[in-house]
């Protein structure tokens, strides 16, 4: 049943590809994502309303992908409050992690420190076997088996140094 009387509640303004707002629920993390994933180099398998919410394949090396148990949350503490085990995933994808006892076996994708790259590689995306050097980076990172979050912390601490951002070509 709909409510006419109520009103949307939106995000803060991002203007990244088609998302103008940024998420303000599960859903929009979900999408974001799912615009995403080649950026983080993950090839989506499927989705479910179950636990957990995405099985996604990761390249980990020349013609081998390991698979990877995803799941969704608006913040990384929802994960608990849902009653989902720790054990039952290996990635959760949020926009704000606040999940200060998150186990470390978990890898967390916090979109919302991500999404300034992001912005910038919006052009990138489109091109055909282009990186930027933050997908590169992050690409060559993952096959090395760095977390996400200490890659995003390793690209900060590149940038705050001034490692200038150059596009590479690489092969798709």
């Amino acid at each position: 049943m709909e409510n006419a009387n109520r009103k949307r509640v939106f995000g803060d303004k991002v203007q990244f590809k088609s998302l103008s707002c940024a998420p303000v629920n599960e859903l929009g993390v979900v999408y974001l994502f799912g615009v995403l994933h080649d950026t983080f180099d993950f090839k989506i398998e499927s989705i479910q309303a179950g636990f957990p919410d995405c099985i996604a394949r990761r390249r980990i090396g020349p013609n081998r992908w390991e698979e990877v148990r995803i799941e969704f949350e608006y913040d990384s503490r929802s994960f608990v409050a849902h009653g989902h085990a720790p054990t039952g995933v290996d990635v959760i994808v949020c926009w704000k992690h606040n999940w200060s006892d998150c186990p470390k076996e978990i890898e967390i994708i916090e979109l919302s420190t991500l999404l300034s790259d992001a912005e910038q590689i919006n052009t990138q995306i489109k091109r055909e076997k282009k990186l930027t050097a933050w997908q590169a980076f992050c690409q060559q990172k993952r096959l090395e088996g760095v977390r996400f979050a200490e890659i995003a912390r390793l690209w900060k601490k590149e940038k705050d140094e001034g490692i200038p951002n150059k596009k590479m070509e690489v092969d798709g």
